[in-house]
């Protein structure tokens, strides 16, 4: 967990956070310097380093915001859907409302994910995992919930259905990260791609319409 900031330091530390989503999402983190970055937010060179110890520490921070944002954006909602059809569905239009609204948060962290090596890389890596883990279990818990239920058919393990909804999930990431000029036609067949994911989880086509 980040440290609590003194009420004048976080509206700083804030505004660096959101130029370097504008800055290392447009540049990459190599392309990027922590100079340019300075100059975006309006600071003196050396102050920068007053927020953050180094640029690994500045992405680092910048994953960590990147899942904040995406779990109270796509996993907090899920809580009011009273189905595992509903479940899925509001996932489905938070991801890409998300994405397609905060392109840089979104590249960011691909780029974090994919692109970075070393410990940098692994002190990443487990990070994700951790929220990853929770996606996982919220998923898991609700498929098992809709087996017993009779929402969906048994046949077929849960742990298969919740590989293919990271795969598919993933896939729509790479998309809306790498081919930005397909995220307006994705949009546009949100629903037929929605029939076609509820149908890979559960067998058959959605009872109710991906927007009520």
């Amino acid at each position: 967990m980040s440290p609590e900031l003194h009420p004048e330091v976080a509206p700083t530390r804030d505004r660096i956070c959101e130029a370097a989503f504008a800055l290392f999402g447009e540049k990459g983190y190599d392309g990027a310097s922590m100079n340019e970055l300075a100059d975006l937010v309006g600071l003196a060179k050396p102050s920068i380093y007053n927020y953050f110890k180094s640029k690994e520490e500045l992405l680092v921070a910048l994953v960590e915001e990147a899942m904040r944002q995406w779990k109270e954006h796509c996993l907090e909602p899920l809580a009011a859907a009273t189905t595992f059809e509903r479940q899925l569905a509001v996932h489905l239009r938070q991801s890409v409302e998300f994405s397609s609204r905060s392109p840089h948060v979104v590249a960011v962290f691909h780029m974090a994910t994919t692109h970075v090596q070393g410990e940098l890389a692994l002190r990443i890596q487990t990070m994700v995992e951790t929220v990853e883990a929770e996606i996982q279990q919220i998923f898991g818990a609700s498929l098992g919930r809709a087996i017993e239920s009779g929402e969906i058919p048994a046949d077929g393990e849960v742990a298969d259905r919740i590989l293919f909804l990271g795969v598919f999930f993933h896939g729509l990431l790479f998309l809306q990260t790498n081919c930005p000029h397909q995220v307006g036609p994705l949009r546009d067949r949100l629903e037929p791609v929605w029939r076609q994911l509820y149908r890979g989880v559960a067998g058959r086509p959605p009872q109710e319409p991906l927007f009520p």
